[in-house]
């Protein structure tokens, strides 16, 4: 699904620490959009995207440790005061002068190094305690699709006041297709995305089936056409290069690094071929990297049916404006999408049907406070038939503009997904797939079953393989898993952690996409300790809701 948010998958994704988190992420049909945070495709916390997803990716709870026990401690390897001599060349960024950017010229084809080459668009926030400068702390929100460059500097304006800020040089970057780095874009005009959007994510009979499975077809055929060549160069394993060639540019020695949902997986990726390179890696809302497309999509497809259960369950006594009186909370949801699928709700020139109201729901799904409070008010209106809020949560999440364009998350999303992970190419698994997850996910199996169905028709080659990420020599790196995270699941945090022979995994006892973010000061406090002075939790610390 989703991810991505961009973990971080948005623009509100750091209310809680004071910023958003577009990118951790979006698709460009409502079962494309919720395969943002897909692994092959984890933001949020998006925009997530990051849009709305990322921002819900990165909100959360607060707490403390719990386990009290002793660290382990590891000798630091700060490379001082001064800046270290790179090759990039820093200017304030035309649309932010508090923010340096600077162009990386690399090859298209790594394997080439002579041959057509891409330039990658990167950001800086230079630490404001220069004296006490670590290096830098590369960092990416996740999607895959969200701009990294943009969360560099609205994660240092989240940190703020952390010592983070002070002691690292933030440094964010877009990645192949996304963004400012030789974008993917796979249709010319918004009104072709509202089209896809607009497709029941659930078909309910042929004609939705037909038009669903033609239409998303018809985009990875414009991707095709309009991508060419680029697209056999946007897997993960491309983007991992580009991530040393920015190591050597920076002039570091070696890395710190802060990556949320599927930037857990570009991170692991990169740890597993360079572990000498490694100073501290934080991952956060892990991905499996041994999971292939269809149990990535079983595993979400549960975590976001569990997580509306929760939400439903919160609006038991009268807490949610949508509910009548006659019926119980889930009743009420089924009556409302129901109503919706049957009659969308007009709002202006455009409307809301079942497509934007799954992804919209998808989106307030990633955090239980600002996601469920904006869905709650959401769907009352809805239930009073004003569609603008569940409008204006499906055009956050989908990376939708005021002006009716989009940002290229989507076709980011769907260039690396489709090359990293093996999906099948037969367009009848996915019926079967839904089939099989609609009867342990009522709401969202189908709905997560399709989301992939866009590798089916994609027009490169998968590139990427299923392999443990061992990281073997690396120095110690923190995995961190929320045991209730529905796009990103708690066990993949375990798997990833145990395949990493120096992971230590960090449990947030609470529920929502990522947690290092969230405010939680058990967390914080941990990840904080651990990058700044490679002081890594205890064995089995596990942080509760504050």
């Amino acid at each position: 699904f989703r991810a991505e948010r961009r973990c971080c998958e948005s623009r509100d994704v750091f209310a809680p620490a004071g910023v958003n988190t577009k990118s951790e992420s979006a698709r460009p049909t409502a079962s494309l959009a919720a395969m943002r945070d897909f692994p092959g495709r984890t933001r949020a916390p998006r925009r997530p995207r990051i849009a709305i997803a990322a921002v819900f990716a990165l909100l959360g709870g607060l707490g403390l440790l719990t386990t009290g026990a002793a660290s382990t401690p590891v000798r630091s390897t700060a490379h001082g005061p001064s800046k270290p001599k790179g090759t990039l060349h820093w200017s304030p960024c035309s649309n932010n002068k508090a923010v340096e950017c600077a162009n990386l010229v690399v090859p298209r084809d790594p394997s080439k190094p002579s041959g057509p080459t891409v330039t990658v668009a990167v950001a800086r926030m230079t630490a404001t305690d220069p004296k006490h400068r670590i290096g830098s702390l590369l960092v990416n929100p996740g999607g895959p699709g969200a701009s990294g460059r943009t969360f560099a500097y609205q994660l240092a304006s989240a940190v703020a006041l952390s010592p983070l800020r002070e002691r690292f040089d933030i440094v964010g970057w877009d990645s192949r297709g996304v963004g400012d780095t030789t974008p993917v874009t796979c249709f010319g005009s918004g009104p072709e995305y509202d089209r896809l959007y607009a497709d029941d994510p659930t078909p309910d009979d042929a004609g939705e089936l037909e038009r669903l499975k033609a239409d998303t077809k018809a985009f990875a055929t414009s991707c095709g056409a309009r991508g060419g060549d680029l697209l056999r160069f946007t897997s993960t394993d491309v983007v991992v290069a580009d991530m040393e060639r920015l190591r050597i540019a920076l002039g570091e020695d070696t890395i710190s690094y802060l990556g949320f949902s599927y930037g857990t997986y570009l991170g692991a990726k990169y740890a597993d071929r360079y572990p000498k390179r490694v100073r501290a890696f934080v991952l956060d809302g892990a991905l499996d990297p041994t999971a292939d497309a269809d149990e990535r999509v079983r595993k979400q497809a549960v975590g976001f049916e569990v997580a509306l259960g929760e939400f439903l369950d919160a609006c038991k006594g009268g807490a949610c404006g949508f509910v009548h009186a006659d019926e119980t909370p889930a009743q009420a949801f089924d009556r409302l999408t129901a109503a919706i699928d049957a009659k969308p709700l007009k709002v202006g020139d455009r409307s809301v049907g079942p497509g934007e109201a799954s992804t919209a729901t998808l989106a307030g799904l990633y955090n239980t406070t600002v996601g469920w409070s904006t869905l709650r008010g959401a769907l009352t209106r809805a239930d009073k038939g004003e569609g603008k809020g569940l409008l204006a949560l499906f055009d956050q999440y989908a990376d939708r503009n005021s002006d009716g364009t989009y940002l290229n998350t989507a076709d980011a999303n769907a260039a690396t997904n489709c090359t990293d992970v093996p999906a099948s190419r037969d367009p009848a698994h996915y019926d079967a797939l839904a089939a099989e997850l609609s009867k342990t996910s009522r709401r969202f199996g189908a709905f997560a079953a399709y989301s992939t169905l866009v590798c089916a028709y994609w027009p490169v080659p998968v590139t990427g393989t299923l392999a443990p990420t061992k990281a073997v020599g690396s120095a110690p790196i923190l995995v961190i898993g929320t045991v209730n995270d529905p796009a990103t699941p708690y066990v993949w945090a375990q798997s990833l952690a145990g395949q990493l022979t120096s992971g230590v995994l960090l449990t947030y006892e609470g529920t929502g996409h990522t947690a290092f973010l969230t405010g939680n000061r058990c967390i914080r406090k941990a990840g904080e300790a651990y990058l700044l002075d490679r002081v890594v939790p205890k064995p089995g610390t596990r942080c509760p809701v504050e």
